[in-house]
């Protein structure tokens, strides 16, 4: 279902520079379309992808927009459809502000690691943190894959060793002052991503299997 969003560029402790999205969606559907895009469009180049977003508002993104009649703007190749209206620079903001209006959702790209984190608008009028997503879905440390039984639970897979379902995640109030320190673990190899609001996600993948132990290879003496 559409939903107004923000989508745009993290910035330095806790800030953004975004543009607004009038009908934008939720993340089951709008970050598969963001790493279409990303390949199809901008050939896996974050940083033209995030100039490309932050260069106008938008109605709707697109992978293929087709020119329509009732549309204002034409539309941009393999990105999406002008909005007519909006802000002609970005929008400034910081993830500690106040949230007000439809804004339901935020996407914000970290043009170093090649992630998209979003937030949710909550009822308390802040923003909330609710997922993180490579681009590129093969460099994720943990994935969640269907059940192979109808109707069964998923199940949360470690990519480093293969291990299955044997994940742990912990949250806590940040020292940052606002949102969450996270960290989710593999308790069979020790690969982990830690998240903090300041200097975003942090992983930690451990070879597997694990390296034999080293000795110095001396013998005892004889006397």
């Amino acid at each position: 279902m559409s939903a107004p969003a923000l989508i745009g560029e993290a910035a330095f402790r806790g800030t953004y520079v975004a543009r607004h999205i009038q009908l934008g969606d939720e993340p089951e559907v709008l970050v598969p379309l963001l790493r279409r895009i990303w390949t199809d469009t901008f050939n896996r180049d974050v940083g033209a992808m995030a100039a490309a977003l932050l260069a106008r508002p938008w109605l709707q993104l697109a992978a293929n927009p087709k020119p329509r009649r009732w549309d204002q703007h034409p539309p941009v190749p393999g990105v999406g459809y002008p909005s007519a209206t909006g802000h002609s620079t970005p929008r400034q903001g910081s993830l500690r502000e106040t949230v007000d209006g439809p804004v339901q959702w935020l996407y914000l790209l970290n043009l170093e690691h090649r992630r998209l984190v979003v937030y949710e608008a909550t009822v308390h009028g802040r923003w909330l943190r609710h997922s993180a997503h490579h681009l590129n879905p093969d460099e994720a440390l943990f994935i969640t894959e269907p059940a192979l039984d109808k109707g069964g639970p998923d199940t949360t897979r470690c990519t480093a060793c293969g291990g299955v379902n044997d994940i742990d995640h912990f949250e806590a109030p940040s020292i940052a002052g606002y949102g969450l320190d996270t960290i989710t673990f593999c308790n069979r190899c020790g690969s982990l991503v830690a998240t903090n609001p300041i200097f975003g996600d942090h992983l930690v993948r451990k070879p597997w299997p694990p390296p034999a132990p080293t000795t110095d290879g001396a013998s005892g003496n004889t006397g």
